[in-house]
Parts: structure tokens; sequence; C-alpha cells
């Protein structure tokens, strides 16, 4: 071995414990570094030199790479655990946002309302000629009304709220996407397809935005030889490399309201994420709000038809000299069963009794009006009612927005009874409630003006009761469009099943938090910095930089002596 191949190994020596001193040294100072993963020196022994006989001795050592310690497979699990965190806690938010806003349990929740809604027909059936009484009736049904209307407009604005967070944070993980694919082309450009070394910290902000992302929408990733890594949200790529393929929410107007879609800008491929911030608004969207809305629609048009079907039958204290409908039709010559015509409620095939009555004398005469909903739309039924009156006593029309309206002439009024068909009811006349969903249930103007007609008898038996009693009965009758369930019971399972899948998010919030905590520790103890352990790296390196320096200083000594001799 030559004098010069002796120096060789002392200055290798020296230049990698030069670069792992340097190494233990960035280590510290990023110790507390979001994102950083501990980097560290990988020293080899460089090629043996061969010196004959089969003998080869040693030239030294090098750096073989700076490499980051990062697990690649827990690296995953944090990210599924950052997805599931945040997705928990967007559940947990909205199901305690919706049961926050219904307040049941208290002195003004729905089922408190509905319950003294009820209540007030009960006393009406103690004292049906009682208008102080009838007056109370009405309130209660307006307050109930209300309520019902406000709660709606509080749940929608829920849904806006999530419309409106699904656009940031989509907005948000678009920018985010287009990062990741400029990083990629650097990493690309750096590395040299691997010719020219890790590029760690570029691969450390690419892991801090996956990580970013993975808040908002569980992704996958797939390292390709180069360096450059694909992102893919389930099994639909959204960056290729240096590329990326760019994701909106799509908005479309249905039937049943607003759909929202999130899609790939890049061919409109639909995404279906099942976690992060992203897929919990999507599934709160879809299992929470729209549901709970739904539901409170289904109230409110159970509450109006099943409370109308008996007063439109009933009788107050005085007849109409004039009735229009609280429901309109969309085409007032289409049958009535038709979906042309609009009408959600049901109506069958019967009858309805008209009784046109001579207020000065109080003689009665009554008239058969059949129904056929598949044969009849609201012109022919309006000319059939017309023709139904005894001569010059009333007439009937459909009006310009599709309610039906019956007039009495100069000295009559008319009542009505028997309703076997439902459509009384369905097109409300004589009816409680106007509406049929939860944005217009309303009482009826005409009870509110003028309370005595509010219908507390049956059979015009005067005194009668049996309406009122039959009205109030309905808070614990049960209804077959709502599966055999009262109308308060309806509300109360829908309501208990809200506050079951809200203790269970909050749970799951609580458990989620626990297992990324859990994850994040057994990150740190691999990819973290340790300063006593780097202080015992820095410790081991600078022994072996004096190592070799006083190696140097042999050689040279062992070279001078020889230069002496000679």
């Amino acid at each position: 071995m030559s004098i010069n191949g002796a120096l060789q190994i002392g200055q290798s020596a020296i230049l990698a414990s030069q670069a792992a001193i340097q190494v233990a040294g960035n280590n510290m100072a990023n110790a507390a570094t979001p994102g950083y993963n501990r980097q560290v020196a990988r020293l080899s022994p460089s090629r043996p030199e061969f010196i004959g006989r089969g003998g080869f001795i040693g030239t030294g050592v090098q750096l073989a790479r700076i490499q980051r310690t990062v697990d690649v497979a827990l690296q995953g699990r944090a990210r599924n655990a950052i997805s599931d965190q945040n997705a928990a806690e967007i559940d947990q938010r909205f199901l305690n946002a919706i049961e926050t806003i219904r307040n049941e349990l208290s002195d003004q929740d729905l089922s408190s309302r509905l319950s003294a809604f009820f209540n007030s027909f009960s006393e009406l059936a103690n004292n049906p000629t009682d208008e102080a009484v009838r007056t109370v009736v009405v309130q209660q049904g307006s307050g109930l009304a209300t309520a019902i209307r406000e709660l709606r407009a509080e749940h929608v604005n829920v849904r806006t709220e999530i419309d409106r967070a699904l656009g940031s944070t989509i907005r948000t993980v678009d920018g985010l996407l287009d990062q990741i694919a400029d990083v990629n082309r650097q990493i690309v450009e750096t590395e040299q397809g691997g010719a020219g070394g890790d590029a760690n910290s570029l691969r450390d902000r690419r892991d801090m935005l996956v990580d970013e992302i993975s808040a908002y929408i569980p992704v996958s990733t797939v390292e390709q030889p180069n360096g450059a890594l694909d992102i893919l949200v389930g099994s639909v790529p959204v960056v290729l490399a240096g590329e990326s393929r760019g994701i909106v929410l799509r908005t479309e107007s249905s039937g049943s309201g607003t759909v929202v879609s999130l899609r790939v800008e890049a061919d409109g491929t639909t995404l279906a994420p099942d976690g992060g911030q992203v897929g919990a608004l999507f599934r709160q969207r879809a299992d929470t709000v729209d549901p709970a809305i739904a539901d409170l629609d289904t109230l409110a048009r159970e509450l109006a038809f099943q409370v109308n079907r008996i007063h439109s039958q009933g009788q107050g204290l005085r007849g109409y000299t004039s009735v229009t409908g609280l429901n309109t039709v969309l085409d007032r010559t289409a049958n009535l069963a038709a979906d042309a015509a609009g009408i959600p409620f049901d109506i069958r095939n019967g009858s309805f009794e008209l009784h046109v009555t001579n207020q000065s004398t109080g003689e009665r005469t009554t008239v058969l009006v059949a129904v056929d909903p598949n044969t009849t739309s609201l012109d022919q039924l309006a000319a059939r009612i017309a023709a139904a009156f005894p001569g010059g006593t009333g007439s009937a029309s459909a009006t310009a927005d599709g309610a039906l309206r019956i007039d009495a002439s100069n000295g009559y009024e008319v009542s009505f009874s028997d309703d076997s068909s439902g459509v009384l009811a369905a097109l409300g006349i004589n009816g409680f409630f106007g509406g049929s969903s939860g944005v217009d249930i309303a009482v009826n103007q005409a009870l509110v003006d003028d309370p005595r007609l509010l219908a507390a008898g049956q059979g015009h038996v005067p005194g009668s009761n049996a309406a009122a009693l039959a009205i109030a009965g309905l808070e614990e009758v049960g209804v077959d469009s709502l599966g055999g369930r009262s109308l308060r019971g309806f509300w109360q399972s829908a309501t208990t099943s809200l506050a079951v899948r809200t203790q269970a998010a909050n749970t799951k919030a609580e458990s989620a938090a626990l297992v990324r905590e859990s994850i994040d520790s057994q990150i740190q103890a691999t990819s973290g910095v340790s300063l006593d352990e780097e202080s015992i790296n820095m410790l081991s390196y600078q022994r072996q930089f004096q190592a070799a320096a006083r190696y140097i200083a042999t050689i040279d000594e062992t070279l001078q002596t020889l230069l002496t001799i000679v």
C-alpha cells in the first residue's frame, strides 16, 4: 500500500465524519421542525484495493447515502388515522348541531308543542262552543306550524353550512394536489432518477402535503422509480407524476333538491371518499341532514293531512259563505291522481257530502259529490260541484293558481261531511292546516280571522265535540303511512335515533383521537429527533474525525522520516 493510499484513507475518514457531523447537526437543528424526519448518515467501506497474492486492503470509508428514517407502513396507518379522526370530528360536529337545533327534552321542543296542540283540542272537546278555547286551539296550531317551519329552516342552514364547507375544503385539496405535483417535478429533477441522491427535504415537504390532504380526503400513494409519487382516491388517480388532474365540486338540481358530487376535473370521474373531512361532509349531508329535513317534511305532511282529514268533514259554529282550498294543483286539467297534478296526498275513489244551508231558515240541503281521482281533474271536479248545487244557491270553480273555490249565494252557507275520498283534505277545503311540508305548513287564515269556523263537531249536531275528540286522539293513533306509528311516536323515534347516532359519534371521535395520538407517538419514536441520541452520535463522529486527523498526522510523520533518511 502506498503512502498516497494511506493518506486517501485518512481523507475519506475526515470527509465522512464531517458529513456525518453535519447530518447530526441538521437533525438537532430541526428537532422541533414540523414534518421533519430524522436523517441518518449511512457509511460504508470504500472498494478494497488488490495487493496481490489474493489479498485486498481497505481504501477507507465513504458516505453511501443520507437516508430518512421513515416507516412506510406506519406512515400509511398514520394517514388513515388522520382521515378517521377528521371524519369523526365532522360527524360529531354536525350530529351535535342537529341535536342542539331540535333541543328535545326541553319545554319548547317539537314534542312538547305537538302535545300542547293536541291537548288544546281536548280542551275544545270539553267546551266546543267556547270561542276563547277555539282561539287557543288556533294559536297552538299556529305556534306548532311556525316551530316546524323554523326548525326546518335551521336544518337547511346546517346543510348550507355543509355545502360551503365542501366548496372551501375541496378548493383547498385541489391546491394541495397542485403543490404535490410541483414537488414531484422538483424531486425528479433533483434526484435524477437516483443518480443525484435523495432529496430528503423535498420528500419531507411532500409527505407533509400528503398528510395534510389525508385530513380532508383519504388517499393512497404509489411511488414511481424516478421518485415521483402518484396520489389516488380509491382507485382513481388525482396526481400522476408532475401533473395534478384536479378535483371539483359539482352541484346539480333534481326533483328532490340539490345534489352535490365530487369529480375529477380532468375527465369528470366521480369520486366517493369514505373518510376525511370531505367524506364525512358528504355523509352528514346525505345520511343526517337530508333525512332530518325529510323527517320534518313527513311529519308536517302527515300532521296536515291527518288533522285536515277529520277537520274537513266537521262543522264549526257557522258554515262558509266562500271557501278556497289551501292546497293547489300544478295542472288543473290533469287527473287528480296523476303526477302532473302534483298533489302530495292520497285521494281515493269515493265521495263527500256538500251541505247548503239557508242562513235565515236553517233549512239544509245535502248533495253527494262523487270523486274518481283517476278520471277527474280539478276543473272537472269544480264543474261537478257547481252542478250539484241546488239551483241558485252556489257555485264552484278552479282558480288560476290551481285551487278549488266554492261559493255560496247570498243568504246561504256551505259545510261538508262524510268524505270517503280524502279529496277535501288533499285540496285543503275546510282544512285546519295548509301546505304539505315543513316549508309551507300554516294554519288556515280563515280560522285565524274567525275561530267559529273551527270544526269541533260532526253530523251538524249542535254542541257536538266529535271532531275535536278525533283530532285530539291523533297524538297516539297509528298512521299507516308512518309505519303504524303515531305522529308523536314518529317524531320521538326520529329524535331517539339521532340521539343514539350522536352518542356513537362522540365516542368514535374520542377513540379516533386516542388512535391518532398512539400512532403519532410511534412515528415520533421512529422518525423523530432525539437530542440525546444525536449528541452521542456527534461525539462518536467527532472521535472518528479526531482519529482520522491523528492517523493523517502519523502518516505525515512517517513520510517526513522517510524523506529525512533519503
